[in-house]
């Protein structure tokens, strides 16, 4: 009880975070992180459709959602598919800890004349939020900012109905590389009491607890593609060879091969 207390209160911090205008300055480290996550980052995946490719994989994993409830797990103010789902679900029900970002989510899905869906500001460990058996829970780059991981578990599956469905996106901290540099910028990271990548152990848990249905790399041998595409070679070359570390991080089969990767997006199933 009390660790859930502890937890709560450190969400009441996040919350306070993501209202306030000044998370978006932060101090130097933050800022340059930023400005890369931001840029070339940014522009990589954009030239190697990757983050598109993310969100139409899944539409496809989402399916016919006509006759699903759906929860939109740490949405703000609505991510690319948060409008999709509100219009064409039985249900949708978006959950954010920002009551100024769920203001505006809550506006978009009045504008778009939703009449099935909500949005409402409330922690989702919370026992102010009691709605259970949701089809689907979608949770875009969410589930990584749970410390206590066995306790998001116990959550997930108490809100799902049986054989439901989680659509997750996260980032990693399994490969080597990944984690000198979480090392050497976490001390200087603003956010860091709700920021925990997948590690191996993460990772494990969520095999033995769901079932993993389907699972894409992002940014495994790729993420060498994002310097060389920086050097000066002859650009047909660059990305026909990046082309191909994409796709092998992307076509990937079993959960361990994804350790390789920065990010990681799964289709999982309660078992």
């Amino acid at each position: 009880m009390k660790e859930t207390e502890e937890i709560l209160e450190i969400n009441k911090r996040q919350k306070d975070f993501y209202n306030s205008e000044e998370k978006s300055k932060g101090n130097i480290a933050t800022i340059l992180w930023a400005a890369f996550r931001n840029g070339i980052l940014s522009n990589f995946r954009q030239k190697f459709d990757i983050k598109d490719r993310v969100y139409e994989e899944h539409k496809i994993w989402l399916g016919d959602i006509s006759n699903k409830r759906i929860l939109d797990l740490g949405c703000l103010k609505g991510n690319y598919l948060s409008i999709y789902m509100a219009q064409n679900a039985k249900e949708y029900i978006g959950i954010d800890l920002s009551d100024i970002s769920i203001a505006v989510l809550q506006q978009k899905i009045e504008q778009n004349n939703c009449k099935n869906a909500s949005a409402i500001a409330v922690d989702f460990l919370s026992p102010e939020f009691p709605q259970t058996n949701f089809d689907v829970i979608y949770a875009y780059g969410v589930l990584h900012h749970f410390e206590n991981f066995d306790l998001l578990i116990t959550k997930l599956k108490e809100k799902l109905v049986t054989n439901g469905v989680i659509v997750s996106y996260d980032p990693l901290e399994t490969s080597f590389p990944i984690k000198i540099i979480r090392a050497l910028y976490r001390p200087f990271q603003s956010d860091k009491d709700w920021e925990w990548p997948f590690t191996k152990t993460t990772l494990s848990k969520i095999k033995t607890n769901f079932d993993v249905i389907e699972i894409r790399g992002i940014l495994g041998k790729s993420k060498y593609g994002v310097l060389m595409n920086l050097l000066p070679l002859n650009n047909a070359f660059k990305t026909r060879i990046i082309a191909k570390m994409v796709a092998k991080d992307w076509n990937i089969t079993k959960i361990e091969q994804v350790y390789s990767c920065m990010h990681t997006t799964m289709l999982l199933r309660k078992k």
